[in-house]
């Protein structure tokens, strides 16, 4: 459904409220995609994604795995990663795959975590890239273009998924147990773990909070389907005031007519020629 955000009093709130960020203008840009996101249903759905977002990639929409090493921060490499991240990807320290034995892109480059949530293996890259029409499989730094690396993520977030994260026989999306209040299935749903988990409820509790004390204030958020609807109220009322001033005009004018052809015109009247 998407929303209509005042961006700039959303940033200045967020910051209000001991929000911070190193890419303040990507953080200006999500709001900016989200505006027509028909996977945003609740002001919930938006908290989330940007919650997820902070403890991902702090709102960078081109953040990918080990950028630091690099001295990139938030930057888009020359064809490849530094050595020192290819290295990275390739080590199996503290328990992590080697994630050349997982499969490459047609540049070599194996499924590494790139873009807002940090996307990450070919699974997700084959899956995600379909699912927004990207073909993510023989390119995977299309994940690091900024309305790729943004669809990624609320199409993520908002895929319906059984087993341990359904409830009550349904399947839910992350959005789904965010709004249930079972953020801890929710983070595990992104991150396959917990890790993260008190910065996510944080800025979660922080952005709900930010959002919804502007909820139909300066359209600061305000659900487009909200919207609307608002706008098929204002329709049918300047709709019925319409017809009430033609149905007074008629009678008014058949009045005057009627009382014309009678000669009983009150004076005020007799000016009047219709």
């Amino acid at each position: 459904m998407g929303v209509l955000i005042n961006i700039e009093k959303a940033i200045s709130d967020y910051k209000q409220k001991g929000g911070k960020t190193s890419f303040e203008d990507s953080l200006r840009q999500v709001l900016q995609f989200a505006q027509a996101d028909n996977n945003l249903n609740e002001v919930s759905d938006l908290a989330y994604l940007l919650a997820t977002a902070k403890a991902e990639s702090d709102y960078s929409l081109q953040r990918w795995e080990s950028d630091y090493i690099c001295g990139l921060t938030g930057k888009p490499y020359n064809q490849k990663p530094c050595e020192k991240a290819l290295n990275y990807y390739r080590s199996t320290k503290e328990g992590k795959k080697n994630y050349y034995t997982l499969g490459t892109d047609q540049n070599g480059l194996p499924y590494f975590g790139r873009g807002l949530i940090q996307l990450t293996g070919k699974a997700n890259y084959e899956k995600y890239g379909k699912l927004i029409g990207v073909d993510l499989i023989n390119n995977g730094d299309l994940a690091l273009k900024p309305k790729n690396s943004y669809q990624i993520a609320t199409t993520f977030l908002s895929q319906k998924r059984g087993g341990i994260y359904a409830k009550n026989g349904a399947n839910r999306s992350t959005f789904d147990m965010a709004k249930d209040g079972d953020l801890t299935k929710a983070r595990k749903s992104v991150n396959g773990g917990s890790k993260g988990l008190q910065e996510v409820n944080k800025y979660y509790e922080l952005w709900k909070e930010v959002l919804q004390n502007n909820l139909g204030k300066s359209n600061n958020f305000v659900l487009k389907s909200n919207l609307i609807t608002d706008k098929k109220k204002r329709t049918k009322q300047i709709i019925a005031i319409g017809l009430a001033l033609l149905i007074l005009g008629v009678s008014g004018t058949l009045t005057y007519l009627y009382l014309k052809k009678r000669g009983n015109l009150p004076n005020f009247m007799k000016k009047i020629n219709i």
